[in-house]
């Protein structure tokens, strides 16, 4: 990345991007918060393999927090050392934590490091912002200005979304939440639900099978994005043989700038459980640069 760039990308480790992609780009991430019953960690310190060994004997679904505002910070003056200003794209998740912390993060680097950084709530969560965060960053590469890449995330959103499809109901019904869940599909008892992300966790469809589920997602991303080259995100949760099918189906049924494999973490993990595929997707925004 070249240090005279105007801008450079901050997100949280809710976006699950691996960490060669990370360095790639040179985005930075704060790492969200996981307790369990009797252990919390940094994101960044808990094994994804880990995590799903643990779930099932757990005796309440982990509590996810955002990242801290000091991680933030840190992440904005690494930021600033690639770029001018700084851009930090961040989840819409039902409380305004996430963005509480790096907007407080922001004004201290404001004040106490003159650095400039602009907190986008994005509307979009998990692998589809992650690969919004990869084509802010590649915009950025191109010496696009902190207005033109929101601008082009802007036009881009009816073109970004977020689908899970776990391998059980289970974790959703732990999760203390299933008639929420359920006002659009009915009861889930007998099937697997679709799930997606946007501003909020939505079942919005359900199927016998997780195999047809996935057939199911990959239809809406066709849907959604209509034929624009996109930036893809295939993430799992331990269940790598599943990710590398729906990553070839992926490149089958869309047409893919890059398609990119990775884990679920615990934002969406702790309700999904093992054996969850799912898919993420951006249009590419460098064409609007």
């Amino acid at each position: 990345m070249d240090v005279s760039q105007h801008l450079s990308i901050v997100t949280d480790s809710s976006v699950d991007l691996p960490a060669g992609e990370i360095s790639r780009l040179g985005i930075e991430v704060a790492p969200i918060q996981v307790a369990f019953s009797t252990e919390y960690f940094r994101d960044d310190r808990l094994a994804r393999g880990e995590f799903y060994q643990r779930l099932p004997g757990e005796p309440r679904l982990p509590v996810i927090a955002a990242a801290m505002p000091s991680d933030f910070l840190n992440a904005f003056r690494k930021a600033h050392a690639r770029g001018e200003q700084v851009l930090c794209l961040i989840n819409p998740f039902e409380s305004c934590s996430t963005y509480t912390a790096a907007y407080s993060a922001a004004v201290v680097a404001k004040r106490d490091n003159q650095i400039a950084v602009e907190v986008l709530n994005t509307g979009r969560a998990l692998t589809a912002l992650g690969a919004v965060c990869i084509e802010a960053a590649e915009m950025a590469a191109r010496g696009a200005k902190a207005a033109e890449v929101i601008a082009a995330i802007e036009e881009a959103t009816p073109q970004i979304d977020t689908y899970l499809a776990p391998a059980t109901s289970e974790y959703l019904q732990r999760d203390g939440r299933i008639s929420i869940y359920e006002m659009n599909v009915g009861s889930l008892k007998g099937t697997v639900p679709l799930i997606r992300i946007w501003g909020r966790v939505a079942v919005v469809d359900k199927s016998k099978t997780q195999a047809e589920n996935i057939d199911k997602m990959l239809a809406r991303a066709e849907r959604e994005l209509v034929g624009a080259e996109a930036t893809v995100v295939v993430t799992h949760g331990a269940n790598p043989d599943g990710a590398k099918k729906l990553a070839e189906a992926a490149k089958n049924r869309l047409r893919c700038k890059r398609v990119i494999v990775t884990e679920l973490g615990p934002s969406a993990g702790a309700y999904c459980g093992a054996g969850v595929l799912g898919l993420g997707f951006c249009p590419s925004l460098v064409k609007l640069n």
